[in-house]
């Protein structure tokens, strides 16, 4: 697989990024001048159109608080915020940065497993360890603290926690 860039549309062919124009033109030019050596550029051509027909964009503005933008900056690695918020949801869905799924990784160890939920006042996410049920909760972005009902030794699955 060649290195694609879908955000541009482009193909990396030899070193040059192409666009399915420049592609087209290349080949075009090959032609005109009785050169019919041109199969890598329609092998790169059908490689970038696959790509760009299996992609799809998603516009969004995100606000979100600047601890939060921290720790997106740090999982996309990038200084270009579309970057960031590209490779991080990759990351959630479990793909590399091309977008191709990531290899299986192995189960995290249930202590270090976590739970979260939304604080009802501010909607920032809570963290709990899983397997553990606090009697109370303290949303650390706003101080708002709840209970959470318990079920079974477990907590119950909610959005938000009782404030």
């Amino acid at each position: 697989m060649s290195d694609i860039d879908l955000q541009s549309g482009k193909i990396n062919l030899e070193g040059e990024w192409c666009s399915v124009e420049d592609l087209k033109s290349k080949i075009q030019e090959k032609m005109d001048a009785g050169d019919m050596k041109f199969s890598n550029l329609a092998t790169a051509l059908e490689e970038l159109n696959a790509a760009l027909e299996n992609s799809h964009t998603i516009e969004t503005k995100i606000v979100i608080p600047t601890a939060d933008y921290e720790k997106l900056k740090e999982l996309g690695g990038e200084d270009d915020d579309l970057e960031c918020v590209r490779q991080a949801v990759l990351a959630f869905l479990g793909s590399d940065v091309r977008g191709a799924p990531a290899p299986a990784k192995a189960a995290e160890p249930e202590e270090k497993k976590k739970k979260a939920l939304r604080c009802a006042k501010c909607k920032a996410m809570i963290e709990i360890p899983a397997g553990e049920v606090p009697a109370e909760i303290k949303c650390p972005e706003c101080g708002t603290t709840g209970r959470l009902k318990a079920q079974k030794g477990e907590a119950r699955h909610q959005d938000h926690f009782l404030g």
